[in-house]
């Protein structure tokens, strides 16, 4: 089985036809039994079924069998947690074949004829392994074989094709992310693979373990599904662009107080977000190791920071940590705190920020500054004390060497309450909506496009199109751009930021409202909120309703 080119591996065929067959027809049988049940169904026991038998018939003789169980035991992971994940979705449609024949639960008749439908042509095929496998396990053929029946089988049961495909695209990142946690937990059912193939999960460190595995769940994070929808934040996303603010060169040096009153001794210079914090992340200076994002509500910052930190976990050799700040202890000694929260979290075992023992190059994302200031005056002071710590720990770390880099993100008011702690050149980002119209009519603050240094041309395209595109194609609704009636400069106000726009698209799919002719704001507000209502509670019958 092993040569120098890698490890044959091969399902293990004698087994496939023992009573406890562990094969991908009756694994879907399985799922379908468990999605349609109003019972609740234990999904860790789902992953312990047939698959375990494999273990109990000889295998661990076999590495290239043994190779096949990780691989399957992984596939399955990744399959339970994309239904379970879509149950609402697939509970409340309508068009589910056992729904059509108007029976409540579906028979095991009908789950062998629709079981016979899928294509399992998969079951048939053999793949090699070797190193590249487990540097890029999301690459491995099977899973591109094994997403057509998966997909098959969504249909079935009863979602559309286009939100069918939005979740089976997401298995290879649930696979990757499957794979490093099985390894983890059953290390000891895969030691012949430890001399068969000489892999990166037997050579790393539990460190770097750690952190591939850590990695691994930010890449899930941004697949998973959005808003009860079929699609996950990265089939969706723009990235954003943004502005910083610096003196006008017209009137360096030659303000005059007049000026600075007026605003006009400072300019909006637009970035791109993403190119400008790599250009900042690549510049190894200890003095300039901060930097913060600001935005309002709905903008797209959260999005943002989470879309960044898989970025760069995924393509550089920096060690990247996303913190929630609403999970964490923003009042204790800042390594403390980062101690404590990777240990609740599970994914590390050591503390990175430890001055000793820690990363000699981290990058940590301290996602929502406004969760620690929204309760009035008291909490404002903590996010203040929690600004001046961050600062005071990062200057300490870096002393000898660049080893930290920090962002920030959080609303504008929460940000300015901290400015003064923010002098430094381009370091507060404030992020720009999809579209600035050049009509400041209905713009209450004037924020169009001649406000901005544009020097790159970026506020040339507008965002909106990009989105109801990716929109359109994620949700199967057939869009290639932003609807026409939509583009009224009356709607820019609400159309432009990220999650309102997200919740015209809800309220124009009701079609309830004639946006054409509609312009009162609060109307379509109130239409916003009934669109959210009926997608979010009224398909889904949440049981606190």
């Amino acid at each position: 089985m092993s040569n120098t080119h890698g490890l044959q591996v091969k399902k293990p065929i004698s087994v496939w036809n023992q009573p406890l067959k562990a094969n991908f027809k009756d694994l879907f049988k399985s799922l379908t039994k468990a999605a349609i049940s109003s019972a609740t169904f234990n999904w860790v026991e789902a992953g312990k079924n047939a698959a375990d038998a494999l273990t109990a018939v000889g295998l661990e003789k076999d590495a290239g069998q043994i190779a096949w169980l990780l691989i399957y035991r992984s596939i399955e992971k990744a399959l339970h947690s994309l239904v379970e994940e879509n149950l609402d979705l697939i509970r409340s449609s309508s068009t589910g074949y056992w729904n059509v024949q108007g029976q409540p639960e579906i028979t095991d008749e009908a789950i062998e004829i629709a079981g016979n439908k899928l294509d399992l042509s998969v079951e048939q095929s053999e793949l090699a392994i070797d190193e590249s496998f487990f540097k890029k396990p999301g690459e491995l053929p099977v899973l591109q074989q094994i997403k057509l029946p998966f997909a098959q089988w969504l249909t079935s049961v009863g979602l559309t094709e286009a939100q069918a495909k939005s979740i089976s695209d997401r298995l290879p990142t649930y696979f990757v992310y499957a794979l490093n946690d099985e390894w983890r937990v059953r290390r000891d059912d895969y030691k012949l693979l430890t001399e068969a193939l000489d892999t990166p999960f037997t050579k790393a460190t539990e460190r770097e373990q750690a952190w591939a595995r850590y990695s691994a769940a930010l890449q899930k994070q941004i697949e998973e599904p959005m808003f009860y929808e079929a699609f996950s934040l990265r089939q969706v996303y723009v990235p954003p662009r943004a502005f910083y603010e610096r003196k006008a060169e017209s009137l360096q040096g030659k303000a005059t107080t007049e000026d600075v009153a007026h605003g006009a001794a400072r300019e909006r210079v637009v970035i791109d977000l993403e190119k400008e914090l790599e250009v900042w992340l690549s510049k190894p200076d200890p003095q300039d190791a901060i930097r913060v994002i600001s935005g309002g509500p709905g903008s797209g910052k959260s999005s943002f920071a989470k879309m960044f930190a898989a970025h760069q976990s995924e393509r550089t050799a920096r060690r990247v940590l996303f913190v929630p700040l609403h999970r964490f202890d923003s009042t204790n000694d800042l390594v403390d705190a980062v101690k404590e929260f990777v240990n609740y979290d599970g994914f590390l075992p050591h503390n990175p920020l430890d001055p000793k023992e820690g990363e000699s190059c981290l990058l940590i994302i301290f996602d929502g500054l406004d969760e620690l200031s929204m309760q009035g005056k008291v909490a404002a002071e903590v996010a203040q004390r929690f600004v001046q710590e961050v600062q005071r720990k990062v200057e300490s770390l870096n002393a000898h060497e660049p080893r930290l880099k920090v962002i920030i993100s959080g609303r504008e008011l929460a940000v300015q309450a901290n400015a003064d702690g923010f002098r430094k050149p381009q370091q507060i980002l404030q992020v720009l909506p999809y579209y600035l119209s050049t009509d400041d009519t209905f713009k209450p603050f004037s924020n169009t496009k001649d406000k901005y240094v544009d020097e790159h041309n970026l506020l040339k395209q507008d965002q909106r199109q990009l989105w109801w595109a990716a929109y359109g194609k994620a949700s199967g609704r057939g869009y290639n751009e932003m609807p026409e009636v939509l583009s009224r400069e009356a709607l820019v106000e609400i159309t432009s930021q990220p999650l309102l726009n997200y919740l015209v698209a809800l309220s124009f799919a009701r079609g309830t409202l004639d946006f054409a002719t509609e312009s009162s704001l609060n109307v379509i507000y109130d239409d916003l909120l009934k669109a959210v209502y009926q997608r979010v509670w009224g398909e889904h019958q949440h049981p606190a309703i």
